[in-house]
């Protein structure tokens, strides 16, 4: 394994780490809020997405590379969905989902995760660049679904949040355009580089956005330190 794989890999491995610790730091006060409890779970599927992509980078075998790749998309639909939750209950709960969005979120969800370990989804794998590295082809009607699904999550959280600000008092106008501006960054890196490049066949990046998404997170994990739920 090149020094620069290994230094890409570490860097994962760090910000898994770093994500992991703030779920488990901010659980502790899941029971008073919803607000710190969506965040703890954000952080905690953030992390197994991270972990998920330092394991396939990390071994030689293709089997076990691809089964940890699945497990990145899947981590990636919770992430979105933790996501949601935690918008619609920051800093305050609004815009509750009704039945029917509900089974707008999770039914797609479960569906495109049975999906995603199926091989109507990643048709292919195969070692490229490195005996560490790797590059795999999708089924594309697949992968686009799961792109649009990803991207509609994250156009509500998005559009929740303008909302919220609209009407949300003078105090947390600040809060909310922190959070409106740390969700925009990290949509656009994790995007670009863990959907949008990767299906052109280029895996050389895919670690560069759980990267940009710790920053965020912590960005995010210090304002709720001094947020509290309403």
């Amino acid at each position: 394994m090149t020094q620069t794989l290994l230094l890409e890999n570490y860097s994962l491995l760090m910000a898994g780490i770093i994500n992991l610790f703030m779920s488990i730091f901010l659980i502790s006060r899941a029971q008073q809020s919803k607000m710190h409890l969506y965040f703890s779970l954000l952080t905690l599927f953030c992390f197994t997405w991270t972990l998920g992509l330092f394991l396939s980078r990390s071994m030689i075998d293709l089997s076990s590379t691809l089964l940890f790749t699945r497990s990145t998309y899947v981590s990636a639909i919770a992430i979105m969905i933790s996501l949601l939750y935690f918008v619609i209950h920051f800093p305050y709960a609004t815009n509750r989902l009704n039945s029917i969005h509900k089974m707008m979120v999770w039914i797609p969800a479960i569906l495109i995760s049975i999906l995603v370990y199926s091989n109507f989804f990643i048709v292919n794998i195969r070692h490229a660049y490195s005996e560490y590295e790797f590059s795999h082809s999708f089924y594309k009607l697949s992968y686009w679904i799961y792109f649009i699904y990803i991207i509609g999550i994250s156009l509500v959280a998005v559009y929740f949040l303008l909302k919220k600000f609209s009407i949300t008092e003078k105090l947390f106008k600040n809060q909310v355009v922190l959070l409106l501006t740390t969700i925009i960054i990290a949509m656009i890196f994790g995007v670009y580089f863990n959907l949008f490049i990767i299906y052109f066949g280029d895996f050389r990046f895919n670690w560069l956005g759980p990267i940009f998404t710790v920053f965020m997170n912590m960005a995010v994990f210090r304002l709720l330190l001094f947020t509290k739920n309403k």
